[in-house]
């Protein structure tokens, strides 16, 4: 995996030579999921206890529907991305198959394990000392502003960033691509979410 992280052109180019195999891209995406999950329970876990008894159960079951849709989410996420990148690299003078680009864009997730497992570390210290309340949101705004919340964002980004890096070679190596091209294809929808994220972070502190 280290050769994922820091030399994925070269990584991606001596897996185009094998068979495809989903395996090792799923448990990267599986692992993301399992902590997107973690910290959604954390986060119910609080809510339902400040909640009154009648509507504790309600919120349970609501939890449990929530973290396998938030699991299944993390697929397809993994799926829409790669179709995103499929469809944009058509535009270039491009060719391979997108059970390829599937399998390459699974593994640009490896860097958002650290981020995901930083992000559960983060509400698991801080949750304690929020104060849950349906009448008064300030609540959520006390996670964003405190500075715990804030390195998680931070290093969140970067991840992403990251992930972007990775990108770039998984679909030049899996359309057969010039950099150049690869780098427009995921620069452009991965541009959008850093400022998206930075933009919804930024007003959720004000």
């Amino acid at each position: 995996m280290e050769r994922v992280l820091f030399n994925p052109d070269w990584f991606f180019g001596e897996k185009s030579e094998g068979k495809v195999s989903l395996k090792m891209p799923f448990l990267i995406v599986l692992i993301n999921g399992i902590f997107a999950v973690a910290s959604s329970i954390l986060i119910m876990n609080k809510v339902v206890a400040s909640l009154p008894p009648d509507l504790a159960p309600f919120m349970v079951t609501g939890a449990a529907i929530g973290a396998v849709g938030g699991l299944i989410g993390m697929f397809l996420y993994w799926l829409i991305l790669a179709g995103v990148f499929y469809l944009i690299s058509c535009l270039f003078d491009s060719e391979g198959s997108f059970k390829r680009t599937f399998e390459f864009v699974g593994y640009g997730f490896l860097p958002m394990i650290f981020s995901s497992f930083v992000a559960l570390l983060v509400l698991y210290s801080i949750l304690p000392s929020i104060v849950f309340s349906l009448e008064d949101p300030q609540w959520m705004q006390m996670m964003v502003n405190n500075p715990f919340s804030l390195m998680s964002q931070i290093i969140g980004i970067f991840c992403v960033l990251w992930s972007g890096y990775i990108w770039i070679f998984a679909v030049k190596n899996a359309r057969k691509m010039t950099t150049k091209n690869a780098s427009i294809v995921v620069g452009v929808p991965v541009g959008l979410y850093v400022l998206y994220t930075i933009y919804n972070f930024v007003s959720m502190a004000l």
